[in-house]
């Protein structure tokens, strides 16, 4: 089944050079788009004086190495060849060799997208949205098996609800008492006004 549908979407590649281009990007230039946004929220946390949007941001940055963090582990015991190491595959994007499952791509955007939510729904549903865009894309351009996407959403999800459960308010709170310790020496109390 996985191959069966990896070949499905890997085969749409090379019919169009314009689907071809917009996929290219999805995969390796729309996720510094989603580092970019955390970037943001929390600049604008900064300019608005809304602690909120900066605790958030920081907390999304977490829960991405975190689950970034998984993916190693799971990499280094469990590795699954990339589509094109043994299969004849329309290759558009060049990658090495390392553990496909699970997907680095989805795992991040995902992330950020779920940890995000915080700050604006509306955001997180787009995000949501152009992060399986960015999964398909994976695979479209050859990089990854459906499965290996798949993989990497299931692990997203269920990581960032524990993580909302059990640890998401322990880590707020410590960045909140570490921000205030250096805006005091920094003379930057005016952020909380």
């Amino acid at each position: 089944m996985n191959m069966e549908l990896f070949g499905f979407i890997n085969n749409l590649a090379n019919k169009n050079g314009v689907l071809d281009g917009i996929m290219i990007f999805f995969s390796n230039y729309v996720p510094y788009v989603f580092m970019a946004v955390i970037v943001i929220v929390f600049i604008l946390g900064i300019k608005q004086k809304r602690f909120e949007y900066r605790k958030i941001a920081f907390s999304t940055v977490v829960i991405t190495i975190i689950n970034l963090i998984i993916n190693l582990l799971i990499r280094s015991i469990f590795h699954v060849d990339r589509p094109f190491i043994h299969n004849k595959v329309n290759l558009l994007v060049p990658h090495d060799t390392a553990s496909s499952f699970p997907s680095n791509h989805a795992t991040g955007t995902m992330s950020i997208a779920l940890g995000l939510g915080k700050y604006n729904r509306i955001l997180e549903i787009i995000m949501t949205i152009l992060s399986i865009i960015v999964g398909f894309s994976r695979v479209y351009v050859g990089n990854h098996y459906p499965a290996d996407v798949i993989g990497a959403y299931v692990i997203v999800f269920v990581t960032s609800y524990i993580y909302n459960l059990k640890l998401r308010s322990k880590v707020e709170k410590l960045y909140e008492i570490v921000e205030n310790k250096m805006a005091t020496r920094l003379g930057l109390k005016s952020l909380y006004n």
